[in-house]
């Protein structure tokens, strides 16, 4: 573009205010006195009458110290501007494509497309850049779309670095060309929008007067109206030449004027245009008493987290729909990097009740912003040749009005599950010679609903006609392929409908066909998910601050809420799937998950509680079997060093997990915090004595297999039951007894699936998330009744029979214990010669007296 004209100097106390504005990071301060400028360079001086009836020039007044040429390199002026192109999006198979930004861009929210350069008929002209201006509001009520653009790029220069205004002037028959930037306009006469400074630096502009310049085609003359410095009169649109008359009682008395300017801006100046527009998209607005935001609450402003330098260039998020300006997406600091930072006094929050694998996969947003207060747009259908809005939550008047909803879930890069708004389009097409289906003009939808609408009934009584049933869809398919005869940007007329990632259209035979636009160009344009991150909760209102039940029960949102994928089925009522699905998580696992939620964890702990007491009360009811236990009595070796190792070291592992085990599973962070000071402290506890336990376990199953098997005299033992209920006399028992087989096939069962499950969920990101609800639910079901199994294996070995517990640490015990409790290995120990009859070892190798 050609540089504009200004000023070889500056004044040196605006060179000081500016540096001052820039450093101190004021709020606000007064702009040292400063002339207006026409476009010209000459002095406008309301007081004294010179000038008085012109509009003055952003580029020329603020110029004069600010680098005007930089500042609208920014992407906020250019918006695509700089690398639009007639092929831009040829490669992608979107040839109706321009740029990469909402100049040239075309997406189904906004709908309408910006024209080519050069176009070889008028049926191929939607939007010039002239009605893109002030003339191309979408639908009812909605504002043109440079009611949000700040002016500058390309509603200053053409796409050759041409100013407008003066080179329509030079060439007037571009008006009456195909010229893309020119066809049928008027910039000679209604001037253009150079970057507005103003919108976004003065306190208290009148956006709304700006609007009304351009839609009344009084482009160079909406900073004065828009600024409130004066009043505009008279129409472009209507054929009149506008005129001024600025606010004398503004200017000092020398006719310079000094202004309350904002540096950095206004949050309420940055809303004007992302609040008005992102309440469609995503709920969000600011300062708002019914969708507040705790950042706003505590005095943050937008650009605190979006700052720029003087380049212009402010920080952007991480929004995956849009690719504008892609060199500076995700410039701003996240919230990760500013609440583990502590950046600008961000606190750090331990997260204590949230197990480390969430803090991964899950994106901040996910949790703290578990819902909105304002209705967002869920939806819209162009079949009327309107831009109809769906609100959600359904019962809302219309977007931007009061209503709670909860977002929508998806994975992004890394997994990562984020909130967002799930908005469908519904929308006409048709599929030119080169089997590329090209998205109709609005004119053209109107154009064919006249012909088909009384063939459209309203089937969910919201009072607007849907096209939803099958025969309303070729009702309409015949209805576009009348209205598009003769349209000279087709070579071929075969009509589309796009809706709910699907193609309708008819065959040969006039048969309806419906194909998936997956791997298409067009896959994803029936639908847009926009991302969710203002309007962050309190954090006692965060998901997760009650416990895992506020995911991970039925009635919970996260899974089990409802996503919208037709905005109208073929009865008219929306069709919705579950959020979990998106998520990979399959309905029926997920009551499986849910079922853990509601009904294990509530009832297992009592369960644990019962067993306990079952062993107090056996305890009380018949008391411990006393049999005389030496300790290093060295009369019979029972147990190897070996084995003894195996048990003590699978002994300690399984307590650390049942302890870990259960403080995860019942989300018990005062005890997490007391024992193991950190979740990712207590979940290496968990996974290294898993490590452990995995090792004892296949040693054990090992070292024990030859004595776990059972016996017929064990029927005996099982009869009389141990004799733990009261029986008197001698109970039949090998090395192991009946109970302790059982035991043993008990934990190898159950140690296996612990030990399988265990390392899945180690490993779980490989998995689908059906398999990780599914594998945690069983871990967690098995390990219950594993620790129930040890408590009572436990008390039966220790209290209930004195003196056990010491064959653990020396490995021998008496021949009066032996005889007693072992009676069959006994008898083996004095058959085999192991022992002699009179109680001496025949052979004290305890690897042969233990086998």
């Amino acid at each position: 573009m050609p540089s504009s004209p200004r000023s070889t100097f500056a004044h040196p106390l605006l060179l000081a205010a500016a540096g001052l504005l820039s450093v101190s990071g004021l709020a606000s301060a007064q702009h040292p006195a400063i002339n207006l400028m026409d476009v010209d360079g000459n002095v406008i001086d309301p007081v004294n009458e010179e000038n008085a009836d012109v509009p003055f020039s952003t580029m020329m007044t603020c110029g004069m110290c600010h680098d005007y040429d930089e500042i609208t390199q920014g992407y906020h002026f250019q918006m695509g501007w700089d690398v639009i192109s007639d092929d831009f999006g040829v490669a992608e198979g979107r040839p109706w494509s321009l740029s990469n930004g909402l100049m040239g861009r075309w997406y189904p929210y906004a709908f309408r497309q910006l024209a080519k350069k050069h176009n070889e008929s008028a049926d191929e002209i939607d939007l010039t850049v002239y009605d893109f201006v002030g003339f191309s509001s979408p639908g009812r009520g909605q504002p043109p779309c440079g009611a949000c653009h700040p002016g500058g790029g390309g509603f200053e220069f053409d796409r050759e670095g041409n100013r407008y205004d003066e080179h329509l002037r030079e060439n007037p028959d571009l008006a009456g060309s195909l010229d893309g930037d020119y066809y049928k306009s008027r910039w000679d006469k209604s001037g253009v929008v150079e970057a507005d400074c103003l919108i976004c630096h003065l306190e208290g502009y009148r956006f709304e007067e700006r609007v009304d310049q351009l839609t009344s085609g009084n482009y160079k003359w909406a900073v004065v109206a828009g600024s409130r410095l004066g009043i505009v009169e008279g129409s472009v649109k209507a054929g009149q030449e506008p005129t001024v008359v600025y606010e004398k009682r503004l200017f000092n008395a020398d006719g310079t004027i000094t202004l309350d300017m904002s540096w950095p801006p206004p949050d309420e100046n940055c809303v004007y245009c992302h609040g008005s527009s992102d309440v469609d998209k995503r709920g969000f607005s600011w300062n708002d008493p019914f969708n507040t935001d705790i950042h706003q609450a505590q005095g943050m402003s937008c650009t605190g987290c979006h700052p720029a330098g003087l380049d212009h260039q402010i920080a952007k998020g991480n929004e995956p729909e849009f690719t504008v300006a892609p060199e500076l997406k995700g410039s701003n600091q996240s919230c990760r990097e500013c609440h583990t930072l502590g950046i600008r006094g961000a606190p750090v929050p331990e997260h204590v009740s949230i197990r480390p694998s969430h803090l991964e996969k899950i994106a901040c947003e996910s949790c703290h912003v578990p819902q909105l207060g304002r209705a967002a747009a869920h939806g819209h259908d162009t079949t009327t040749g309107q831009l109809d809005f769906h609100p959600r939550p359904s019962d809302a008047a219309a977007p931007g009005e009061v209503g709670i909803w909860m977002p929508d879930y998806e994975r992004r890069e890394g997994g990562r599950i984020y909130p967002m708004n799930h908005f469908l389009a519904v929308w006409w097409g048709n599929r030119d010679a080169d089997d590329l289906i090209r998205p109709l003009f609005l004119r053209e939808h109107a154009t064919a609903w006249e012909l088909f609408a009384d063939q459209v009934e309203d089937d969910d009584g919201d009072g607007h006609k849907e096209v939803n049933r099958e025969d309303e869809i070729v009702a309409g398919l015949e209805a576009f392929a009348t209205a598009l005869e003769g349209n000279q940007r087709f070579e071929r007329i075969q009509p589309v409908l796009i809706k709910s990632g699907y193609s309708y259209e008819l065959d040969e035979s006039g048969s309806l066909v419906r194909a998936s636009l997956d791997g298409t160009p067009l896959e994803g344009a029936s639908h847009i998910n926009f991302t969710i991150n203002h309007n962050v909760a309190p954090t006692r209102l965060a998901l997760g601050a009650n416990g895992c039940a506020d995911c991970h029960v039925p009635e919970a949102h996260f899974f089990k809420g409802q996503r919208t994928v037709d905005l109208n089925g073929p009865d008219g009522a929306p069709v919705t799937v579950a959020n979990g699905q998106f998520l990979g998580c399959k309905p029926w696992t997920f009551r499986i998950n849910s079922f853990h939620q509601r009904i294990v964890s509530p009832y297992i702990g009592p369960l644990i509680m019962l067993v306990v007491f079952m062993i107090v009360l056996h305890y009380h009811s018949y008391g411990p079997k006393r049999t005389h236990f030496d300790p290093y009595s060295d009369e019979i070796h029972r147990f190897s060093l070996m084995e003894r190792a195996v048990h003590l070291f699978r002994l300690i592992a399984f307590v650390v997990l049942a302890v870990s085990g259960l403080i995860l599973a019942f989300n018990l962070h005062l005890w997490q915090q007391l024992l193991f000071g950190s979740p990712q402290r207590l979940l290496d506890f968990h996974i290294w004595s898993g490590v452990v336990f995995i090792v004892t376990t296949a040693f054990g199953l090992w070292l024990w297999l030859e004595d776990a098997v059972f016996e017929s005299y064990d029927r005996e033992w099982v009869r009389k039951l141990g004799g733990y209920l009261g029986h008197k006399g001698e109970v039949p028992a090998g090395r192991f007894n009946a109970g302790q087989k059982m035991f043993y096939w008990y934990t190898a069962v159950f140690g296996i699936i612990m030990s399988v499950t265990g390392v899945m969920l180690v490993f779980k990101p490989a998995f689908q998330l059906s398999t990780v609800c599914v594998t945690s639910t069983v871990h967690n079901l098995v390990g219950f009744f594993l620790i129930a199994g040890v408590l009572a294996h436990a008390y039966l070995g220790t209290v209930a029979n004195p003196g056990t517990w010491r064959v653990l640490v020396d490995g021998s015990v008496t021949r009066e214990w032996a005889r007693h409790h072992h009676p069959n290995w006994y008898k083996a120990l004095l058959a085999t010669g192991l022992i002699t009859p009179e109680g001496k070892a025949a052979d004290k190798d305890p690897e042969k007296h233990s086998s």
